[in-house]
């Protein structure tokens, strides 16, 4: 608190005669951990897998090792200016390596904006209104960037490793905009224009969703698409990929539903995720379509002022697929993940975790919850962590 108001002190000292003082505050967290994972079962030469998955080997490809890992660890200076009616608003956030070197500035959620009367507009790069509006319940303080979100498997394809699938990202050149909130209920929509637009192509993303929460319930839908990002063949195998005909378009498609409860110590959440990636392919053989749908039950308790448990169970079904003028099957593309994890917290901003996740990989499915290593088809994946969190 301190430092923050010497920031803000020095805002009104520099501000010039009748301007309102600029609000800046510093913010933070360090999160270094200690990984251990490990991997094993992958899926013997010759079974019988899905049409769209890659050739199993046999081979396991995840070392047993560990690693060093801070994927949750960020640094951000965020402001705002009161301009008669409206509110002038920016943020630039950085993850940041607690471990290693190579951070890039402003690489998470960075922007500026107004807010009023009429809600809240931004541009700049931001998570979608997909990402925000879903998947509520944090595991002990995380939602992404380590192996116990649960978006590799609710919001991925099971076959393939491309980003190109997922519906959990942060998107560049975003416009968003928010309403105020009214009873409870508030909508959301932002936009991500194709700055790679071709003479037939036009990757762009829309984002749209709606919530309401009173008291202690939540309940949020909220649906994605995105245009020409080819989130099938960019992880079907090459002789069903896409890709190189520029005649060739893509609508990829995402709809998802959420509850969440909090009832004394505990809340729990219940996600459902329908995902639809659709090609018009013209050579036979090449991928068309494929849909699934992820469940996923996430809990968080607060057993004592110092001590908090979480546990997730994500499962995706192995969903359909269709191929131009072929057979598609989808064998083995369905995915389970468990998670558990305890936290004892010395003080509100500093805390020890540990953390285990199996991933269970259907026997022509890859997906994949590492951060520095890849599966092979049908591998399961089994990680460990402790560390420690600081928040500023």
């Amino acid at each position: 608190m301190q430092k923050k108001a010497i920031v803000l002190a020095v805002g009104a000292l520099t501000a010039a005669p009748g301007v309102m003082a600029q609000a800046i505050e510093l913010y933070g967290k360090a999160y270094p951990e200690l990984v251990s994972i490990s991997g094993s079962g992958a899926s013997r030469t010759g079974t019988f897998v899905s049409t769209i998955s890659g050739t199993p080997n046999g081979t396991n490809a995840i070392v047993r090792r560990n690693e060093m890992e801070s994927g949750n660890a960020r640094f951000g200076i965020r402001g705002s200016e009161k301009i008669g009616a409206v509110t002038a608003i920016f943020q630039m956030e950085t993850a940041f390596g607690v471990d290693s070197t190579g951070t890039a500035f402003a690489n998470r959620d960075s922007f500026v904006g107004v807010q009023g009367g009429f809600g809240t507009v931004r541009l700049g790069r931001m998570d979608t209104v997909f990402k925000s509006y879903g998947d509520t319940v944090s595991f002990l303080g995380v939602s992404s960037g380590n192996f116990v979100s649960t978006s590799a498997i609710m919001r991925f394809t099971g076959f393939g490793s491309s980003n190109a699938s997922s519906f959990h990202l942060r998107r560049a050149n975003a416009i968003d905009y928010a309403t105020p909130e009214l009873g409870g209920l508030a909508f959301g929509i932002q936009y991500s224009p194709g700055e790679a637009k071709t003479a037939t192509r036009n990757p762009e993303v829309m984002s749209l969703g709606v919530k309401f929460e009173k008291g202690p319930m939540y309940f949020a839908l909220a649906h994605e698409i995105h245009d020409d990002m080819f989130g099938g063949s960019n992880n079907a195998p090459g002789t069903r990929s896409n890709l190189a005909d520029q005649s060739v378009n893509s609508k990829d498609k995402a709809t998802q539903a959420t509850a969440r409860v909090k009832f004394g110590i505990h809340t729990v959440a219940l996600d459902v995720n329908k995902k639809k990636y659709n090609e018009t392919a013209r050579v036979a053989g090449r991928f068309q379509n494929y849909e699934n749908t992820s469940v996923g039950i996430s809990n968080e308790s607060r057993w004592s002022p110092t001590v908090r448990t979480a546990f997730h169970y994500i499962k995706a079904g192995q969903g359909s697929c269709t191929l131009l003028g072929v057979a598609c099957q989808t064998n083995g593309l369905a995915g389970t993940q468990v998670s558990v994890g305890a936290q004892y917290l010395f003080s509100r901003r500093t805390n020890l975790f540990s953390m285990y996740s199996l991933l269970y990989n259907g026997s022509g499915a890859r997906y994949n919850n590492a951060n520095l290593q890849a599966p092979a088809v049908g591998e399961d994946l089994r990680q460990f962590a402790v560390g420690i969190s600081h928040t500023f």
